[in-house]
């Protein structure tokens, strides 16, 4: 519920307007810009109705002061006058108020003119946070291009077995991609986001290079066993194929283990599979008994597998998948360093042509579903066109329009794509 603050030194009018909305939003009160001041800088409102003419500061020099100030210019401010003074409304929008409420209130008028500037603050915090977003986006696509543009004076600084072993991998992965091309491509997109994110948590290099060697061996141990398929879901397996699959882990370590330098490879290639709360397996190892690399390497293992499985939408499902492990799977303190990766490897923006259209309740919309029909502001801004996609963001400002509108409670008119799966 939005909140709207009252600022006025006059007890009556504070009762009326605090009757008029307060079914409809929180309502703080003030009797003096002093006081009101003090209140916005420790919990800002939505927005401010304040009166101009208040003893020792008036309403226009509480409005500078809020204008000039980082944390509070962004808050609409109306200001409510008698009638008689309205001849002072170029002073007021001089000092950064967006209206003039006069006195005595009309109901409709002061109803419909905060829910109208609270609608377009909602639609500019949007727009904000929206640009924020791309940009941030943008930053980590460059920084990931730029990364890979460097990774051979990356790897040229690297001590020379560290080197030589990475180098080694990466033919053994192209060797698996022609073997099994599931198999190769699959670990070399583990490899990718493991060493990712190793890089963002400012590892060393050679412990970099370390756990992308572990993510590219890290289920070799299937290929040992004539009986449990690198592709095949564990639920489909047979009680021997589930046995292999259970040991894998083991076979993997002791293949790394004929090279004496990669110990700490073996170990990371041996514990992928155990799970943070002590239910995984070979050794039932939980939380900082399993090493680093291994953690990292099941939450990468985790992402590939959840992008994988569907064709929409992948970055949003593979960090519902990576919450609903957190704790029990995956080490919850590690994901953080993934969000970005994922959002850059797998943010895509669906161009899926319109075959139809659907009505879907506000609390039902998805992200990935695109509007086929605009939306505006009670006051007519246009605040969403038809076409976009919805994400997270798009469906908070459409639910906060939607609170206190019974009349548009119907729902929101969506397209129906021929090449998107959409659940109601």
């Amino acid at each position: 519920m939005n909140t709207v603050m009252v600022v006025d030194d006059t007890p009556e009018n504070v009762s009326l307007l605090v009757a008029l909305l307060s079914s409809a939003y929180t309502i703080v009160t003030a009797a003096n810009g002093n006081a009101a001041l003090k209140l916005i800088r420790e919990n800002p409102p939505d927005l401010i109705l304040l009166d101009v003419m208040m003893p020792e500061m008036d309403g226009f020099e509480v409005c500078r002061i809020l204008k000039a100030d980082e944390v509070t210019k962004g808050i609409p401010v109306i200001f409510v006058t008698a009638l008689s003074d309205v001849g002072n409304e170029l002073d007021g929008f001089n000092a950064g108020g967006v209206d003039y409420i006069t006195k005595p209130f009309v109901n409709v008028v002061v109803r419909s003119r905060v829910k109208a500037y609270l609608a377009l603050s909602e639609a500019q915090k949007y727009m904000e946070d929206w640009n924020g977003s791309l940009r941030k986006r943008l930053l980590q696509s460059v920084k990931i291009i730029r990364l890979e543009g460097e990774e051979h004076k990356i790897a040229a600084e690297m001590n020379s077995d560290s080197y030589r072993n990475l180098q080694n991998v990466k033919i053994l992965s192209a060797l698996f991609k022609t073997m099994n091309n599931h198999f190769g491509t699959y670990s070399q997109a583990v490899c990718d986001l493991a060493g990712e994110a190793a890089r963002n948590m400012k590892l060393s290099r050679n412990e970099v290079a370390e756990i992308k060697l572990a993510a590219l061996l890290h289920d070799t141990g299937l290929l040992v066993s004539g009986r449990a398929s690198p592709e095949k879901n564990v639920s489909e397996m047979s009680a021997n194929e589930l046995k292999e699959y259970n040991e894998h882990p083991e076979r993997g370590q002791e293949l790394v283990a004929a090279c004496d330098t990669l110990h700490t490879v073996g170990l990371m290639v041996r514990n992928h599979h155990e799970n943070y709360d002590g239910n995984g397996f070979p050794d039932g190892l939980s939380r900082d008994e399993i090493p680093l690399g291994a953690r990292l390497l099941a939450i990468a293992d985790s992402i590939v597998s959840a992008a994988d499985s569907v064709s929409e939408e992948r970055d949003e499902y593979a960090l519902t998948a990576l919450r609903s492990q957190a704790g029990t799977r995956l080490d919850p303190r590690l994901i953080a360093y993934f969000t970005t990766i994922i959002h850059s490897r797998y943010f895509k923006t669906n161009k899926g042509k319109s075959s139809g259209e659907v009505e879907v309740s506000s609390s039902e919309l998805i992200s990935g579903m695109r509007l086929s029909r605009d939306i505006s502001s009670p006051t007519g801004v246009l605040l969403l066109q038809k076409g976009d996609t919805l994400d997270s963001a798009r469906i908070t400002l459409i639910r906060r329009l939607r609170q206190g509108k019974k009349q548009l409670d119907n729902g929101v008119w969506m397209y129906i794509d021929n090449d998107v799966t959409t659940k109601f």
